[in-house]
């Protein structure tokens, strides 16, 4: 069996389809019928390269000094702990997740293609709130995932025990969005090589702060793929996010906020600010030190 490819589940020999989507992609042949969901998502969400710099930029700075060991929280298809220990050959990545599948993908389509490097990711399918060792120097739980716990006493218990596996000179890293328009139910479409991307936000409820959103992919064969991926989240604000993780004894909370370009359009450079801006939307970056 070839580096390329891995055994499945009932021994059936799977490879990894990013070459195939990628063709199809730039000839404009992807179809609701042919397009591989997962690689949707990493295409039109994710971009862990510019995530890994960052990483390695704010851990830097802090302690004057590169980190080696990763853990992703609520990690899917795990491309982030791929792209980790691809950055550097000391590195390893725990990747942490509840649904079997996902991560059964990823290992076929970011972790085997890797070869030998694919050994310094262990992937672990469990609720991230029973994973506690090895103690890690980042943990980081992105695309908004920790939106999931929506009692200020489910996420509370999550950033404690965050804390409590992290080094002593360990980082925490979450994503957090907001703004006036994240309340505002509306469809965002952007353009990706070879389909559209739509983002919905489907409801939101000001007195609970629950909102549900969902990702649906279009094609240009008209076809579609509709509600692709469904969240049913909190909108947790920065205060409240940054108020519990000092409450769970974190020394020091960033805030790190997005610049924007000679335009004035967002500019994928994040910087430590007490202050932000009014933007309609916005997304930034929330750093805890233990």
């Amino acid at each position: 069996m070839s580096k390329k490819q891995v055994k499945g589940q009932g021994g059936t020999v799977l490879e990894p389809v990013s070459q195939v989507m990628e063709e199809l992609a730039a000839a404009g042949e992807l179809s609701a019928h042919n397009a591989d969901l997962h690689w949707l998502y990493e295409q039109s969400v994710q971009n862990v390269e510019a995530e890994v710099q960052f990483i390695d930029r704010v851990f830097h700075r802090e302690y004057g000094r590169s980190p080696s060991f990763i853990r992703e929280d609520f990690c899917g298809t795990a491309l982030l702990c791929s792209e980790w220990v691809q950055r550097r050959r000391s590195n390893t990545a725990l990747g942490v997740d509840y649904d079997g599948p996902t991560l059964e993908w990823g290992r076929v389509n970011n972790l085997a293609p890797l070869g030998e490097r694919a050994s310094a990711v262990t992937l672990v399918q469990d609720d991230v709130r029973k994973v506690s060792t090895p103690k890690t120097e980042v943990l980081a739980a992105t695309n908004f995932s920790w939106w999931g716990f929506k009692t200020r006493a489910e996420l509370k218990e999550y950033f404690a025990l965050s804390r409590q596996s992290l080094q002593d000179d360990g980082m925490l890293l979450l994503d957090i969005y907001g703004g006036p328009e994240a309340q505002v139910p509306q469809i965002e479409e952007r353009e990706v090589e070879g389909f559209d991307y739509l983002w919905d936000q489907d409801d939101f409820n000001p007195i609970t702060g629950d909102i549900r959103c969902y990702i649906h992919f279009q094609f240009p064969d008209g076809s579609r793929m509709d509600n692709a991926f469904a969240y049913n989240w909190r909108l947790w604000s920065l205060p409240e996010a940054c108020d519990l993780l000092k409450e769970c004894g974190f020394r020091k909370v960033i805030v790190y906020w997005e610049g924007t370009d000679k335009d004035g359009e967002p500019s994928g450079v994040f910087n430590p600010d007490n202050k932000g801006d009014l933007a309609p939307s916005w997304v930034s970056y929330i750093i805890a030190f233990p």
